[in-house]
């Protein structure tokens, strides 16, 4: 009898849960999405997200997974980078070029939500949407 390599159960890694998040809404295929995952320890919607996935737009939506996310609470910060420049682009007035989006649907008085509005927990699976709004024109 063979000694079978593999087959011994070794420490488990702790695994987390998926988020697989839904983007809507686009209005081209141009550029990229970028979406970033924060776990308000850092600065929402800002450069330092927990997680980011940065993929091609590819017709009206796009969905992307992340994997082995810990238990907690998180909010979603999406771009549409048309031009792939890697960040927002503003028209002279300071409103936004190009598509964006939050979890919640949440919305700023004067800018981005606070993390508490755009937040929602993953215990378990789950799954996010989020519509892209486009406000500063083509």
């Amino acid at each position: 009898m063979g000694l079978m390599i593999g087959m011994v159960p070794t420490k488990k890694e702790v695994e987390g849960v998926t988020v697989t998040v839904t983007v809507g809404s686009l209005r081209n295929e141009n550029g990229y999405i970028a979406i970033a995952l924060h776990n308000g320890e850092t600065e929402f919607p800002g450069d330092d997200a927990f997680m980011t996935k940065y993929v091609e737009a590819d017709g009206g939506s796009v969905e992307v997974v992340f994997k082995n996310v810990p238990v907690g609470e998180y909010a979603l910060a999406v771009l549409h980078d048309e031009n792939g420049n890697e960040e927002m682009d503003f028209n002279s007035y300071g409103m936004p070029l190009e598509g964006y989006g939050f979890s919640n649907e949440a919305m700023g008085e004067q800018g981005p939500p606070d993390f508490e509005d755009a937040a929602f927990d993953v215990d378990e699976d789950t799954d996010a949407y989020v519509d892209l709004m486009y406000l500063g024109g083509f």
